[in-house]
């Protein structure tokens, strides 16, 4: 019965924010494995933590380079 109503959430909540079924059910077990390895942080703050990770483009940043490289 949880499962039935996971995927039927999952799938009103994937056609809201124009993801898959398989992308929004990928984050939710995300998700799950953040908040156990987590405990301590309430859930909207790891899920807003996820949402703004998978969002960022941190693939196409270079990496920082001091200007002055003997410092």
């Amino acid at each position: 019965m949880l499962e039935r109503n996971l995927f039927k959430y999952a799938r009103a909540l994937a056609s809201d924010k124009d993801y898959s079924e398989e992308e929004q059910m990928q984050f939710f077990v995300r998700l799950e494995r953040a908040c156990i390895d987590n405990p301590d942080l309430p859930p909207t703050f790891v899920a807003n933590c996820l949402m703004a990770l998978s969002i960022s483009k941190l693939d196409e940043l270079l990496p920082f380079m001091p200007r002055n490289a003997e410092i």
